[in-house]
């Protein structure tokens, strides 16, 4: 089936889908409705073009002032069910075997300590052409499809909620995870274009640049940013020496990323002006760090990728790694992305945990599947030249280049002092790295007294870092006390 094949909104959501429910959090009851329904976009003239799936939690008892927070996944294509199931919702799977290991089955729903609804309500949004969302004119389908054109679209849609919910009084937060946390930089400034102001955005494992994330024959900042990780993944499995095995992860992964910003660096800034003897020194502490086969290495140039590294580093085993979490592993030859464990395990678990809760609690279609990830919306059809960087004078470049909105996101803060940014990383999590965020927000063109405003914390796990039930909690306990200081610093003296 083409995608514009695709059915249109199902009659089901046209009016909104109610229920009530509680949850246990830290020895208190908390009672909650929760509405499931479409919310329109519409275009300029006021026609409604999209439908977006929208499930939002609210707190018995809250009143119109309440914080709400407005989350979504990551990677063109991507609904929500991953933030919403495992992360942020009232109710998740058990959390029994996670962690280490794929999630057990059956997937029980049950009370999640680690939501937030306690300190604040949340709306789970599945962009369009995810989840249950689709076009109403299937003709401008594609108009959706790309940076700006998605950040836009989101922006509509929490514009709407705000108005039919009567909610324009709460402080508003923005949760995006992943790819999530380049829409959600953009989303922060062209909401407050729209006279809408967000108090804070938490970026989750976020891309906040797509340049630090991709490698070419000129462009290899990821390999630097990518040494700790590796090295961390290399620890984790004991395949590093004696003596760095003997330290804990922190100073080990230090000393690796002190040596990737030095010596590394200035190694790939020369190319191939090398010295045989600088090269050699280069390999010897890539084996160092990485774990890998001298041979390996050089077959490699010694410039290791995440996902090639994720195909070497327990080669011996017959076992390939996660490039998402890769405490993980699944036997093989070569890293493959479909049969990543992390999102392979967590999709079939949110999956079967949003059917089996929603099912029991309201009537969903069954002749459409909610599509986790729509595989017809990828980087083929996304436009990602929508949002690229422009140049040092303002120029959009003329060459190609890669997306962010970190400009937009720094804007943003300027016109808002009072905003806050908190971004956090899992440790194995060879992708979306700590360092590759770290040196992101170390290059935020915002004023030194602003810096403040940006927290920054890493959790023991991967991409979804939150599949560790320690880091899960963790995670809340911070989110807590990052909505508490910005509550309290906007509440009148």
């Amino acid at each position: 089936m083409i995608m514009n094949e695709r059915p249109l909104p199902d009659e089901l959501f046209l009016e909104p889908q109610r229920a009530e429910d509680a949850v246990a959090l830290e020895g208190r009851r908390l009672e909650y409705g929760l509405t499931a329904e479409y919310i329109p976009v519409y275009d300029d003239e006021g026609a409604e073009q999209a439908r977006s799936f929208c499930v939002s939690y609210a707190l018995a008892g809250g009143d119109a002032q309440r914080p709400v927070t407005f989350a979504f996944n990551g990677k063109p294509g991507t609904s929500t069910l991953y933030l919403h199931m495992a992360a942020l919702a009232p109710k998740t799977f058990s959390l029994a075997g996670q962690g280490e290991e794929a999630p057990r089955r059956p997937y029980k729903v049950g009370d999640n300590p680690g939501t937030i609804l306690d300190f604040s309500d949340l709306v789970f949004i599945d962009p369009v052409g995810t989840g249950f969302s689709c076009v109403v004119n299937r003709e401008k389908e594609r108009q959706y499809y790309g940076v700006r054109q998605d950040v836009d679209a989101i922006a509509r849609i929490i514009r709407v909620w705000l108005a039919r919910h009567g909610r324009f009084a709460s402080p508003v937060f923005i949760v995006g995870e992943s790819y999530g946390g380049l829409r959600g930089s953009g989303l922060v400034l062209r909401l407050q274009q729209m006279h809408i102001m967000p108090s804070a955005f938490v970026a989750v494992s976020p891309a906040l640049s797509y340049g630090e994330l991709h490698t070419s024959m000129l462009y290899e900042h990821h390999l630097v940013h990518t040494v700790p990780a590796l090295c961390a993944a290399a620890w984790f499995h004991k395949k590093l020496g004696a003596d760095l095995l003997a330290r804990p992860l922190e100073d080990v992964r230090a000393e690796a990323a002190a040596w990737a910003q030095s010596e590394y660096l200035l190694f790939l800034w020369k190319g191939c002006e090398v010295s045989a003897e600088e090269r050699s020194a280069v390999l010897e502490k890539l084996r160092r760090y990485t774990a890998l086969k001298a041979t390996d290495l050089e077959a490699l140039n010694l410039r290791v990728s995440d996902k090639q590294f994720a195909g070497l580093l327990l080669a011996d085993q017959g076992l390939v790694t996660s490039c998402f979490d890769a405490r993980l592993t699944y036997p093989g030859r070569g890293f493959d992305a479909e049969a990543d464990p992390q999102t392979f395990n967590m999709s079939a678990a949110c999956y079967a945990a949003f059917y089996e809760y929603f099912g029991r609690i309201m009537k969903l279609p069954e002749h459409r599947d909610y599509l986790a990830f729509n595989p017809r919306v990828d980087g083929g059809t996304w436009d990602f030249a929508s949002g690229y960087l422009p140049t040092a004078s303002g120029a959009a470049p003329r060459a190609g280049g890669f997306a962010s909105m970190l400009a937009d996101l720094c804007t943003a803060m300027k016109m808002d002092s009072r905003f806050k940014f908190f971004a956090c990383a899992g440790q194995f999590d060879l992708h979306c790295s700590i360092d590759t965020t770290r040196y992101c927000l170390n290059h935020m063109d915002i004023p030194a007294r602003l810096r403040a405003n940006v927290t920054f914390k890493t959790y023991w796990g991967g991409h979804m870092f939150y599949s560790n039930p320690e880091a899960h909690v963790q995670f809340r306990r911070d989110l807590k006390e990052f909505y508490a200081v910005v509550l309290e610093e906007n509440i009148e003296k």
